[in-house]
């Protein structure tokens, strides 16, 4: 299993800043860089000024389909991947596709012939329809906010896929929020919003969640503003005091090919923040 760091622009840290993580996340070991994006072209300039600052791999987990074509994504790609000299994957999920299973695979294979051959495509997928799709095109899945038994139920569905159309199973790839700090209610607190984000937003995100058995908990947050509980936290998060993370993480990560330490830091901006949680996970 692989060990990758991602920066959220989100977390506000300054450009510098950034750049020092990304820095210190190659002198510790990780294997690339990844960031989140959004419809425009950002994320595609942020991994290139990463890659050339560290000489680290990047990738984008993930554009949205819903907010460009694949032309645009193809183009921006590609400009990457050139000035990388292919060390970049393009990440890619449905966002608000009507009928995202469907649309995905003409948004894939439209993107395949846009695209050079050897530049790796990874499909975001949270239910068994996705992780389907991913098992059959892609070449790589990334799973978000899942627990452990979650993972391994994704590995499988994924694995019969592949083997349906006589391809290898592709690598299964994982966003893991991670939050340290001398507080751990601070660290329970950051952590805590970003997954009620998720949880509490978009239908296909609050059915990932009932699906791993979070039904309850999620309907009485409608009439309840309690944070989540540490059940809940621990099982698709890592979190606490420096020294007491590191294990949950790795608990996390089992079944991964490629586990990403999503860094979540306790105030925007907070370099310090992001430097423990890399430290905390850092590959042995």
């Amino acid at each position: 299993m692989e060990i990758s760091l991602s920066l959220d622009p989100a977390q506000g840290l300054s450009q510098k800043d950034e750049l020092e993580c990304i820095a210190l996340g190659a002198e510790l070991g990780y294997s690339s860089a990844w960031t989140p994006s959004g419809g425009d072209g950002a994320a595609f300039d942020r991994c290139l000024a990463w890659h050339q600052a560290t000489g680290l791999p990047t990738g984008i987990a993930v554009v949205p389909a819903s907010a460009q074509p694949p032309e645009f994504y193809a183009q921006e790609a590609s400009r990457v991947w050139e000035g990388s000299q292919g060390r970049f994957v393009l990440g890619v999920g449905s966002g608000q596709l009507a009928h995202p299973v469907r649309e995905m695979a003409q948004y894939l294979e439209a993107l395949r012939q846009r695209l050079p051959p050897e530049l790796p495509i990874y499909l975001a997928a949270l239910g068994p329809g996705m992780l389907r799709l991913a098992g059959e095109l892609a070449d790589g899945v990334l799973l978000n906010w899942c627990s452990r038994d979650q993972v391994a139920m994704s590995r499988l569905e994924v694995e019969r896929a592949a083997a349906q159309v006589g391809r290898p199973t592709p690598p299964l790839a994982a966003y893991i929020r991670t939050a340290v700090d001398p507080d751990p209610a601070a660290a329970a607190r950051v952590l805590g919003e970003a997954m009620l984000a998720y949880a509490l937003g978009p239908g296909a995100y609050r059915r990932h969640f009932e699906r791993m058995g979070f039904a309850d908990e999620l309907a009485g947050r409608e009439s309840s503003s309690a944070p989540p509980s540490p059940r809940m936290l621990s099982a698709v998060g890592a979190w606490g005091l420096p020294g007491a993370v590191r294990q949950q993480f790795l608990r996390l990560a089992q079944g991964l090919d490629l586990a990403i330490v999503r860094v979540l830091v306790r105030e925007p901006g907070d370099f310090a923040s992001g430097r423990r949680v890399l430290e905390e996970c850092r590959p042995d």
